[in-house]
């Protein structure tokens, strides 16, 4: 399967599939819920709102498992990157309880979904060991600790962790899983299909409508389907809107190392620096791996994105014995201004809805969609979704967060028109080598491939205007702005984006 950049992950590696055919959906039939993106989030979704009694049809812009979902670590967790003892402080003691009730929820749905539908997708449940790796780390183990005993997540104090890692304390976090995730979404899907549920592939939405209540959303510039409800399970809703200010997009990095022997016991870890280092086993068949991930960035402010990678092998060189690197890839998440996820209605829409901002928690966040959003369909809410709500307004959680964002995009949006190289001849430019240059007065994204065939496009990103950036290691234009990606030849591989980078003609 294909997946939005150049390096493959551990399960594009492991899955033989077949890619799903472009079929086209009857556009004479009106849907109750149209779903926007096959990942975890959609297809979950999907199923969810199927099992309730709804006709649903999911648009995809590649194939199944495009987007982060094919590149995820794969842990499934009941805490999250904004600790329990941050989320008190920014939503209080309920709000904070709401959520980890909410979560221990989501893995038992995903759990109940692979025992109903019989998915062989390398599941197993474990503990998370969460560290300090120095000794200034030990107050904020301390407060992560103690809220977790106040939220109810059961975690314990530890002298020892099952990875050979140097820490100064630790605690041990029960009640995690991990799994194969597109095993898990490719069952998945096939389970909604043969239950009457509709899917495209290789179609690109590039316009809606929502009026009286019924959306359109026009496909491939010359179609269109109809339906009752909308949701965006496009990871960052597309256009310009307000979530274009409240979720920054990041890359993160991760590798797989196939171990000599079995491990003891399936687990997981994560330090406390800022990026953390996070790592875990997996079995896969009779054999064992660890995963290992870190040294985040936000998009486009890296130009030696291979730097990343060499720092995280050095980091698995240091501190773990293994056979041989399988896999290594990188990934893209958006963090939320105040911490948490944005699920539930687009703001000022009755019948539309987004799934967002999941920071690293893309597996719990994304399948705790599908308790939220068939509830407010069905005109119910709950403390859980108004804790959720994507209009909600958190001023002190969020204004550091929103002014930074707004402050990195605009100095992109300045900067890069000034970073241009000039060149006179595009022979300069070197096999492998992509760059923004100026051309005969003209600024062009110019990219040389391995066959020596230049690759000539506009470095202007549709969505607001800001300069794409080349990132070497997925060999893609990326928008530093608020992470729309586009392929070699300008195609729109991530929004918030509608269109591709327009192509521009050689003479």
């Amino acid at each position: 399967m294909n997946r939005d950049g150049n390096t493959i992950s551990f399960w594009q590696s492991t899955t033989n599939v077949n890619q799903q055919q472009t079929a086209k959906a009857n556009n004479s039939q009106h849907y109750d819920t149209i779903i926007v993106g096959a990942g975890l989030t959609g297809i979950t979704l999907a199923k969810e709102l199927q099992n309730r009694g709804q006709k649903c049809l999911i648009i995809e812009k590649a194939n199944v498992g495009f987007g982060t979902t094919g590149g995820t670590t794969a842990h499934i967790n009941n805490f999250f990157d904004s600790s329990y003892d941050q989320i008190i402080s920014d939503f209080g003691e309920y709000g904070a309880k709401t959520l980890a009730s909410a979560a221990k929820e989501t893995i038992k749905y995903i759990k109940s979904n692979i025992l109903k539908y019989h998915i062989s997708c390398e599941y197993n449940e474990c503990s998370s060991f969460v560290f300090s790796a120095e000794e200034k780390q030990n107050s904020a183990l301390e407060k992560i600790f103690e809220a977790h005993q106040q939220v109810g997540i059961d975690t314990i104090k530890v002298h020892s962790v099952p990875f050979t890692l140097p820490f100064e304390n630790a605690v041990e976090i029960k009640g995690q899983a991990q799994f194969h995730p597109l095993r898990y979404i490719n069952k998945l899907i096939k389970e909604f299909e043969k239950e009457g549920g509709a899917l495209v592939t290789d179609t690109l939405v590039t316009d809606f409508e929502n009026n009286d209540g019924k959306v359109k959303i026009f496909v491939n510039d010359d179609d269109y389907y109809s339906a009752d409800n909308l949701v965006w399970a496009t990871h960052i809703p597309p256009g310009n809107n307000r979530f274009s200010v409240l979720l920054a997009p990041y890359r993160s990095y991760a590798l797989t190392a196939k171990l000599e022997n079995p491990v003891a016991q399936m687990a997981q870890a994560a330090d406390l620096y800022d990026p953390y280092h996070y790592v875990r086993y997996h079995k896969s068949n009779d054999d064992y791996y660890i995963v290992v991930g870190g040294f985040d960035h936000m998009t486009g402010d890296e130009d030696d994105t291979e730097k990343h990678f060499t720092d995280l092998l050095s980091y698995v060189d240091k501190n773990f014995k293994y056979r041989n690197i399988t896999a290594k890839w990188s990934s893209q998440y958006y963090v939320p201004a105040d911490g948490l996820a944005y699920i539930g209605h687009m703001p000022g829409e009755r019948n539309i809805y987004i799934s967002t901002g999941y920071n690293g928690n893309g597996m719990t966040f994304g399948s705790m969609a599908s308790l939220i959003i068939p509830e407010l369909m069905e005109g119910k809410t709950t403390p859980l979704s108004n804790l959720l709500d994507p209009g909600r307004i958190k001023p002190m959680a969020s204004a550091r967060n929103v002014l930074s964002e707004i402050f990195n995009a605009s100095t992109h949006f300045v900067k890069d028109k000034f970073l241009a190289e000039k060149i006179k001849d595009l022979d300069m430019i070197g096999a492998g080598e992509g760059k923004i240059i100026k051309h005969d007065g003209e600024t062009i994204a110019a990219y040389r491939d391995l066959k020596s065939e230049l690759h000539l496009l506009s470095p202007v990103c549709p969505h607001t205007g800001c300069n794409v950036v080349w990132n070497p290691s997925e060999v893609t234009w990326d928008c530093p702005c608020h992470g729309s990606r586009f392929s070699i030849d300008g195609g729109l591989l991530n929004g918030p984006a509608l269109s591709d980078l327009k192509k521009i003609d050689q003479e």
